[in-house]
């Protein structure tokens, strides 16, 4: 159900946008329409007004790469490396917040 007094993640936005390809890691102080098209952004548009965005809250971890592995002792190049190794898209760096299922995996290996 959509929750208008949630913001939208902003793990969710980059995930997309490093998904249609700009350029990572993502510089967040860019306008919007100088990074996609039109047409991408109205296909944000239409996805912010029609997901529920409780539900994109969950999929995300509740720290970034970095935070996990200072808490569960793992090394941060370790960590990088393998996210890389997988192909999974880090916006923000050692900064991206994983998907639940990425840190999961993550964990499950290094931890």
């Amino acid at each position: 159900m959509f929750n208008a007094h949630l913001p939208v993640p902003i793990p969710y936005l980059a995930d997309v946008l490093a998904t249609w390809g700009v350029p990572i890691p993502i510089n967040p102080n860019i306008p919007l329409g100088d990074m996609i098209t039109g047409e991408q952004t109205f296909a944000i548009l239409e996805a912010i007004h029609t997901l529920d965005i409780g539900q994109l809250h969950e999929m995300y971890s509740e720290d970034n790469i970095m935070n996990i592995c200072d808490y569960y002792d793992i090394d941060i190049k370790v960590a990088f490396d393998y996210c890389m190794e997988r192909g999974w898209a880090l916006p923000f760096g050692v900064r991206t917040f994983l998907r639940v299922e990425q840190e999961e995996e993550l964990l499950e290996v290094l931890g």
